[in-house]
């Protein structure tokens, strides 16, 4: 095909690129029709190969997406470093570029150096899309001739359309990837009602991580006496699983004790913190891994390499898999203290070890930037309570406050409770919407609860950077925030209601949410309904105006409020003995 004649021909360049959107548009399917569509430009532009690279957004490299023709098998899998000079020009510029003579063009070293003297010449033009770079297009050798100006007009053209294409399939894998980490999340928080060793939970759960990262390569490395071991893995030689002592010094796995963060390497070969070792040798050069983090103690850790497709392991890939982690270490605690309490053989072990549990799951840190000054405490009414608190970060200016009561006591609520805070933490770790977090929660629990049970729960969300409160509710009792009024120095208490019924109790009910402004020192009170319903022996509660007028006192921090609500509603009841669970989330915005 005559490339001039389309360039100096208007209705001729019509008629290609209708032909070739016909093309595309006969599949449903958007790996195909951009294969499509990569394909019809090598035709057209008479090129002997085309490679397409993608622009990674976090490290600025260029990393290999598909290629068709001979010289492309030579640049499979392959990742340009950011420092090259080509990478630096396929992320940051408008220009093309080509050259005729690429052996003495430093430009291209990098496919230079991969495809060798059968490289006579080369065009590249960037891919842009709202004036952002996400990708780079190379054709290699053209079949009858050298490239010109004119080759670089066309193919700018063509890159327009390689845009739209890449957009629909980049957008098409993210939905996909992102539905897939919920359902990684979910399955994990429920495996622990199909598994009762220790065994079945970690190689259950190593092939969730498995499948959700596409790797070959997953290990849970545990800490056994003082030893860091492997205790589970996927794609691990049996003899070196069977040594099983892992060494945790001069390495990455250092980093993470010395951090208590994830870490991740796109390239091992170039990462000074792995060691050569013949008997871990990587096939694949990315790497993953995030600690398992109980009571601000890391016992192990959570790895992932030898990924599928060539493509490294990235920050969101890094959020997820810490996530994982910490649900890992949740169901491998639960299931461990479930197999120590059958060896007992007794309900009340039981119940102990159920209680130890219940009470490892709730946060003790709450990590915030001094932005908040939070005390919390929960008392369960029996050894183990249906009320929960809990505390997530779900960005650098948005945290998450939660506070809950499930029906009933005892250990069939504390385990409904477990469930509970998992699916939360679920959507909480994918959208910071309170209402609709809720509408999907309370789907699972329907779906879930064979007995009827049902949760009462109040979802808030701080919002540092607008300074704003987004809260929901789903059956829970009014919650207060204490504000002071400057002109009389006086305290006013705001009621934060909105309608909504318990999770659980109707499969497709509707929240709302509802939006406040703050101002520092105002005090967020979160409570159950174990505080107000405190009665005494002569019948009378403790109720919602006592409480009212305990929060107009002024105190020095949230613990001491804390403590004080306490006290006073164990000296109202008493030689009464607690009824109800009492749970209490108090955070001061500083």
């Amino acid at each position: 095909m005559n490339i001039n004649e389309i360039i100096d021909n208007p209705e001729k360049k019509i008629e290609v690129f209708s032909n070739i959107i016909k093309k595309m548009n006969s599949s449903t399917d958007y790996e195909e029709s951009l294969i499509t569509l990569i394909s019809e430009i090598k035709a057209v532009m008479n090129s002997n190969t085309i490679l397409l690279y993608l622009v990674d957004q976090e490290l600025s490299n260029l990393n290999f997406e598909m290629s068709i023709g001979p010289l492309g098998d030579k640049c499979f899998g392959s990742i340009i470093d950011n420092d090259k000079p080509i990478a630096v020009r396929a992320y940051t510029t408008s220009a093309s570029l080509y050259s005729n003579d690429p052996k003495e063009d430093s430009n291209f070293v990098p496919l230079k150096d991969m495809i060798g003297d059968e490289l006579k010449n080369i065009l590249f033009v960037p891919v842009k899309i709202r004036k952002r770079n996400i990708a780079a297009i190379f054709l290699l050798n053209k079949k009858n001739g050298n490239f010109v100006e004119k080759d670089t007009v066309l193919m700018k053209s063509f890159a327009h359309l390689v845009s739209l294409s890449l957009v629909n399939k980049i957008n098409y894998e993210k939905a996909q990837s992102r539905a897939y980490e919920v359902a990684a999340l979910y399955e994990m928080s429920i495996s622990i009602n199909r598994c009762e060793t220790v065994d079945e939970i970690l190689n259950n759960n190593i092939s969730i991580v498995c499948e959700a990262f596409e790797a070959h390569r997953v290990s849970v490395i545990l800490k056994e006496n003082g030893v860091f071991k492997f205790k589970a893995a996927i794609g691990i030689d049996e003899d070196i699983l069977q040594y099983g002592v892992v060494t945790v010094e001069d390495n990455v796995l250092a980093e993470i004790l010395k951090t208590k963060k994830p870490v991740y390497s796109f390239n091992v070969s170039k990462d000074p913190r792995f060691k050569p070792n013949k008997s871990l040798r990587y096939n694949r050069e990315s790497f993953i891994a995030a600690p398992i983090i109980i009571k601000d103690e890391i016992i192990g850790f959570l790895c992932a390499t030898e990924r599928n497709i060539n493509k490294p392991y990235n920050l969101s890939n890094l959020m997820l898999l810490e996530m994982l982690a910490q649900q890992l270490g949740e169901n491998y605690m639960h299931v461990l203290l479930s197999e120590e309490s059958k060896i007992k053989e007794s309900l009340t072990e039981e119940i102990n070890y159920t209680e130890q549990l219940q009470k490892s799951v709730l946060p003790t840190h709450f990590p915030n930037d001094n932005l908040f000054d939070i005390a919390a405490i929960s008392i369960p009414s029996k050894n183990v309570g249906g009320d929960f608190y809990d505390y997530i970060k779900i960005s650098s200016s948005k945290y998450a406050l939660i506070i809950a009561d499930v029906s009933g006591k005892g250990l069939g609520a504390g385990f409904f409770m477990t469930m509970t805070r998992s699916i939360l933490r679920v959507y909480f770790s994918q959208i910071d919407d309170p209402a609709s977090i809720l509408k999907y929660t309370n789907r699972h629990i329907y779906e879930d609860s064979k007995n009827g049970m049902f949760v009462t729960c109040f979802l808030v969300v701080i919002d540092t950077k607008n300074k704003t409160l987004t809260y929901s509710n789903a059956g829970h009792l009014p919650q207060y925030l204490v504000k002071k009024d400057e002109t009389s120095n006086t305290k006013i208490i705001e009621e934060l209601h909105a309608r909504g019924k318990p999770l659980g109790f109707v499969k497709n009910e509707v929240y709302t949410n509802k939006k406040v402004k703050y101002s520092s020192n105002d005090t967020i009170v979160l409570f159950t309904d174990g505080v107000t319903d405190t009665f005494n022996k002569f019948d009378e509660v403790y109720g919602d105006d006592r409480l009212k007028e305990l929060l107009k006192n002024d105190y020095d921090n949230p613990k001491e409020l804390l403590d004080d609500i306490v006290e006073e509603t164990v000296a109202f009841r008493d030689e009464v003995a607690q009824f109800d669970d009492i749970t209490l989330l108090i955070t001061k915005i500083l």
